[in-house]
């Protein structure tokens, strides 16, 4: 259970969501639509984004980007 805290960019609202597994890249993808509580299922591509990670989310998948080099290493 991997739940991120988001902004979203059209109604500018924080909101926690479940987003299952995240796959890093050069960029995020979540298993799991962001589904603003406000404006429902938002666009996660590139041209179109419609959300960003809060300074909170950031520091969520920071956590879990080197928890699972531990993991590899372990």
């Amino acid at each position: 259970m991997t739940e991120i805290n988001f902004k979203c960019k059209k109604c500018r609202k924080e909101f926690d969501c479940e987003v299952g597994k995240i796959t890093f890249g050069m960029r995020l993808s979540f298993e799991k639509d962001v589904i603003c509580p406000h404006c429902g299922k938002l666009k996660t591509e590139e041209q179109s984004c419609e959300l960003e990670l809060t300074e909170w989310g950031q520091t969520q998948v920071a956590e879990l980007y080197f928890s699972e080099g531990e993991n590899e290493a372990a």
